[in-house]
């Protein structure tokens, strides 16, 4: 079976995300100056070579024109020029400061014919305007190098020799009117090598300018490359560090919650057996002595008083054991689920205050560990307390299930009037919950305003005191 050929995109993605900056910075600017450095070139050199073709040829025309003045008014009245004159100008032309540097001329009329040429077989004829032409009949001077693509250029073409073709147009000095064009070719060959020269000195300049800017800022950029690749290294030295450090620390945290819910466990089974204790020794030494007094005869009318008095503060006192030994005990809850907890708590609350409760259980997600249960059997006995001592009870309900994660119990009653409205003066019982809560990983929230109704919260994590015995 073949493998997938990876495509070529993924694998420049994964090549330049590899690249550190100043390398993909290197190759950026290198495309960039590049192209920028070719354009520029090529735009100078043109300039240049289009500034030199024109300089040239309006040398020449100068020159030209003031040669060929009397013979373009001449041959304005003949239409071609006669013998004599055309002889003159190719002996002009052949001689003199031109000689040599002219190689071919046409005469051109402004109605298109050839009035004189080097090649007598053109003298005469008429050629369609071209583009050249009609801007030099206009009055413009043009000039191009080696553009020999017309009909009548074909003499010029077997010289075989570089040329600056050039068309200037002959004017009357008084009227400023065009009497014809003057088409001349002149040797080009120290224009082009002049322009070659040109040429490979803005190459060498573009180069040069691409080759030290680019420098440069490579240098720049890679010296921050290398403070940016310094300060990521000790980033994530320093990054990995905070990782392990919380690792430990929330492997500390742990244990100090497990350690936590296990002691938390632990304390209820001691005071469970302090509550048997307690039933189990002083309880029944009370009641033993309680009920020797009560079986007492003949006792001295002096002792009576007495007698009775010492009965009352026992039976006072075993009361007094009991509620104690009542508070202090929990029912076995091990086995139960949460909301068989929640309700046994509510259940009892009811028995004792002749109450009701509104219980709605939800949706638990997570493991309930023993100490969780513990926790929320005692917040819920202390909450319902709390409201049956500072609200008469009224409008008690209990909520559970899972919010954000965590297990939340939500208990409200209604309103109250107590000292436990001011932050200062909340009962123990309070702050012993908050206590027992947050030992446990969770979050505990009281709230009681005047004439609203009062609301207490917890939310623990789930999972918290699962090593409990």
């Amino acid at each position: 079976m073949s493998r997938p050929v990876p495509r070529l995109s993924s694998l420049f993605d994964r090549g330049a995300f590899t690249m550190n900056l100043s390398t993909r910075f290197a190759i950026a600017v290198t495309v960039a100056m590049a192209l920028s450095g070719l354009i520029a070139g090529t735009v100078v050199n043109r300039v240049i070579t289009q500034s030199a073709i024109s300089n040239a040829a309006a040398a020449t025309a100068i020159v030209m024109d003031g040669l060929l003045l009397p013979i373009a008014r001449e041959m304005e009245e003949t239409k071609t020029l006669p013998i004599n004159p055309s002889e003159a100008l190719r002996d002009l032309l052949s001689r003199g400061a031109l000689g040599g540097r002219i190689h071919s001329i046409k005469l051109w009329r402004p109605d298109g014919v050839v009035a004189y040429s080097h090649d007598p077989s053109l003298i005469g004829r008429k050629f369609p305007l071209f583009d050249a032409l009609e801007r030099s009949l206009r009055g413009e001077l043009v000039a191009e190098i080696e553009e020999l693509d017309h009909e009548e250029s074909a003499y010029e073409r077997r010289l075989g020799v570089p040329l600056l073709e050039v068309y200037t147009p002959i004017r009357d000095p008084w009227t400023g009117r065009v009497l014809g064009v003057a088409e001349f070719y002149e040797n080009a060959s120290g224009l082009r090598e002049t322009l070659r020269q040109a040429t490979l000195l803005v190459i060498a300049i573009t180069i040069g300018a691409t080759l030290l800017i680019g420098t440069t800022l490579f240098g720049i950029v890679h010296q921050a490359s290398r403070t940016i690749e310094r300060q990521r290294h000790d980033l994530r030295a320093r990054t990995d560090e905070a990782e392990r450090v919380s690792e430990v620390n929330r492997e500390l945290r742990l244990r100090v919650q497990r350690a936590a819910s296990r002691g938390l466990a632990l304390n209820e089974r001691h005071v469970r057996q302090l509550s048997a204790d307690l039933h189990d020794g002083p309880a029944q030494l009370i009641g033993f002595a309680a009920l020797r007094i009560s079986s007492l005869k003949d006792v001295p009318p002096a002792w009576e008083a007495e007698c009775t008095t010492i009965k009352q503060t026992l039976d006072e006192a075993m009361r007094e054991i009991r509620a104690i030994c009542s508070g202090m005990s929990l029912p076995e809850i091990g086995g139960l689920d949460l909301g068989a907890v929640i309700r046994k708590a509510a259940q009892a609350h009811e028995r004792r205050t002749d109450t009701r409760v509104s219980i709605e259980i939800g949706e638990i997600d997570g493991f309930v560990a023993p100490s969780m249960k513990y926790c929320a059997y005692r917040f819920v006995q202390e909450g319902l307390n709390n409201a049956y001592r500072h609200a008469e009870g009224r409008d008690q309900s209990i909520e559970c299930g899972t919010r954000d994660g965590e297990l939340f119990i939500l208990l409200r009653n209604g309103p109250a009037v107590c000292p436990c409205l001011d932050e200062d003066k909340r009962p123990l019982g309070l702050i012993g919950l908050r206590e027992r809560v947050e030992v446990l990983g969770g979050t505990f929230g009281f709230s009681a305003r005047q004439d609203a109704p009062v609301e207490m919260w917890m939310a623990l994590p789930f999972g918290t005191g699962e090593l409990d015995d």
